[in-house]
């Protein structure tokens, strides 16, 4: 283990003999971090679980208090898998409730200043940008890429391989495999640069883009929207997941532009 001589570590810290702990960094007791982990400068570390491979960046706080007027002290953690690119100055929040827990998965890269406020949920192979803010609950499907400045609010959820565009101001539900920007955010169209990168077939594209538009261009109200949905081709199965996505909202959904998204392809 590479620790420097002025980091000021805990007795009770678990830390594999594989990571390294950089110049000034403050590790407290309740913090497990596991093998080839690198701390970074100036790093705070409580009341957290880093899984393997993790890089955290210099000056970043994780496990730190919810931003909650009177909250009190009980037991919670931060848990954050393997193999994640966390950069300079960024915040994450451990949980507001006995036991709870802010959770990151794996493969992801969070960007400077960013903030994941208390009891979040993010999946696998997640991309936040410079100066993004999630509130408390939210929640981030796998492959899903946040633009820089974006404000999202709490219990919104965002859907897997969705894209969120800079400056966007979230207060509601993004569904699966969309592309929203916009303060309120609004359905531009489908992930299309998205998915193609990521391997999605044509088949499976065409699938997404048909839901996209009873979704989001024809503009009618959700429950035919969603009888709709329900009678497409779906040989994907993507066509299924949006619609269990829209049925577990408890927010609403993102919608499309006043006057109708487009579909470009």
């Amino acid at each position: 283990m590479s620790v420097h001589p002025s980091a000021v570590i805990h007795q009770d810290a678990r830390i594999d003999t594989t990571a390294a702990v950089g110049p000034f960094a403050v590790i407290g007791g309740n913090v497990e971090i596991g093998p080839r982990c690198v701390i970074g400068p100036h790093v705070w570390l409580d009341h957290a679980r880093i899984g393997g491979g993790t890089r955290i960046g210099a000056n970043s706080l994780i496990g730190g208090d919810p931003q909650m007027v009177n909250w009190k002290e009980v037991p919670s953690l931060v848990r954050i898998g393997m193999n994640n690119d966390i950069r300079e100055l960024v915040t994450i929040h451990r949980g507001k409730d006995e036991n709870s827990q802010t959770l990151v998965g794996n493969d992801c890269m969070i960007m400077t200043n960013t903030h994941v406020g208390h009891d979040c949920a993010i999946g696998d192979n997640v991309i936040i940008t410079t100066y993004a803010g999630l509130s408390g609950h939210v929640a981030v499907g796998n492959h899903v890429i946040i633009g820089g400045q974006v404000g999202i609010h709490q219990f919104v959820r965002i859907g897997e391989y969705a894209m969120i565009g800079g400056m966007a101001r979230l207060v509601q539900d993004v569904v699966p495999y969309m592309l929203a920007e916009g303060s309120p955010a609004h359905i531009r169209n489908f992930n299309v640069v998205g998915l193609k990168r990521k391997g999605f077939s044509d088949a499976a594209r065409a699938d997404i883009k048909r839901a996209f538009k009873i979704l989001f261009v024809k503009r009618g109200n959700l429950q035919a929207a969603k009888e709709g949905l329900a009678a497409l081709p779906d040989e994907s199965g993507h066509v299924r997941k949006i619609i269990d996505f829209i049925n577990a909202s408890k927010r609403g959904i993102t919608t499309g532009k006043k006057h109708g998204a487009e579909a470009e392809e």
